[in-house]
């Protein structure tokens, strides 16, 4: 079991540096989401509950501050110069050249303002991020730092 846990950690400290990486070279931050902290912990907990973990393990301690560090750092998303950054475990970042469109969906909101994007790529996924602001700020990211001309729709709640 230890080897497994070196082989693993070492595989997550990799990812972690991966994930860290992009997350220092945002440069339109989007909102934390809470979601994947969350359900890393609700995870951890079950696998305590169900004894899938074992605390006396060696390498368990290592193993659990990756995996928290980890959904903490891929809470957040974003827009960096050459890729969005999303939340994911398997796909950390979407290169612009794959995106072909945004839905921006203005959020009014009497505290502070903020704008859901959904990106389109051109395999069919979508991927959500969250932004405070206005539609104007995410419209200017978007055309800075794509290469070509994405169909951008603008639609609001109300």
């Amino acid at each position: 079991m230890q080897n497994f846990y070196m082989v693993i950690n070492a595989i997550l400290f990799a990812y972690a540096c991966y994930s860290w990486y992009w997350q220092a070279k945002l440069d339109l931050r989007g909102k934390f989401r809470l979601s994947v902290l969350i359900w890393t912990l609700i995870i951890i907990w079950l696998g305590f509950s169900w004894n899938y973990i074992e605390s006396g393990d060696p390498g368990i301690n290592f193993f659990l501050a990756l995996i928290i560090f980890v959904s903490i750092i891929d809470g957040f998303t974003g827009l960096a110069p050459k890729r969005a950054v999303v939340s994911g475990y398997f796909k950390r970042t979407v290169k612009y050249s794959e995106i072909d469109g945004a839905l921006l969906i203005n959020v009014p909101s009497p505290k502070s303002p903020s704008v859901i994007c959904i990106l389109k790529t051109n395999n069919g996924r979508q991927y959500y991020l969250r932004f405070r602001g206005e539609v104007s700020q995410v419209i200017g990211a978007l055309k800075r730092h794509t290469d070509h001309n994405i169909k951008i729709e603008i639609n609001s709640i109300i």
